[in-house]
């Protein structure tokens, strides 16, 4: 299960809800996984976010690879999300699409390295982090903002439980359905 297919069963057939997850992907960084090519998530944002037009949200929910230990990325993360993801709609994607979609930031889920291997090593406390640095954005670019509290993770310290992606459908229905 994916928290899109949770959260379509939830919105109900008003709504089309369209997954556009990868495992691996960073938000900028070329991370190449043979044979599935590159996981720079930039690459691919501006002919998705086209290609589904037209939109009334867009979920953005990066950041978690970023913490790779061989990146040695904290803060630069939000940074990057705010420059590649959400300016780049706002001020030139927008140019193209039908209708200007909400754009919803969610701060990833915490990470606990004790549960990864020495890839992820420093991430615990980077991601400790990600409500602030993303809610920094989302509120300076006016987009809405879901933190991370209560997505849990299962044993492998960086992917949500089903009850984590329940409680992230939830949270992304509240927004979508309440504003």
């Amino acid at each position: 299960h994916s928290y899109p297919s949770v959260l379509q069963k939830m919105l109900g057939s008003n709504y089309m809800v369209i997954a556009e997850g990868m495992p691996s992907r960073t938000t900028d960084l070329d991370d190449i996984k043979f044979p599935k090519g590159n996981r720079n998530g930039s690459l691919f944002f501006g002919q998705c976010v086209i290609t589904h037009d037209p939109l009334d949200f867009v979920v953005i929910m990066l950041g978690s690879n970023d913490m790779k230990s061989k990146f040695n990325r904290t803060e630069e993360t939000a940074t990057v999300v705010e420059e590649k993801y959400i300016k780049f709609l706002q001020n030139h994607l927008s140019l193209e699409l039908t209708k200007n979609p909400k754009i919803i930031i969610v701060a990833p889920p915490l990470i606990d390295e004790s549960k990864i291997d020495e890839m992820f090593e420093g991430a615990t406390k980077k991601s400790e982090k990600f409500n602030d640095l993303f809610k920094q954005i989302a509120t300076k670019n006016n987009c809405l903002f879901i933190n991370n509290d209560g997505l849990e993770c299962g044993n492998d310290g960086l992917h949500l439980t089903p009850k984590g992606l329940a409680t992230l459908a939830q949270k992304v229905y509240d927004v979508v359905v309440n504003g």
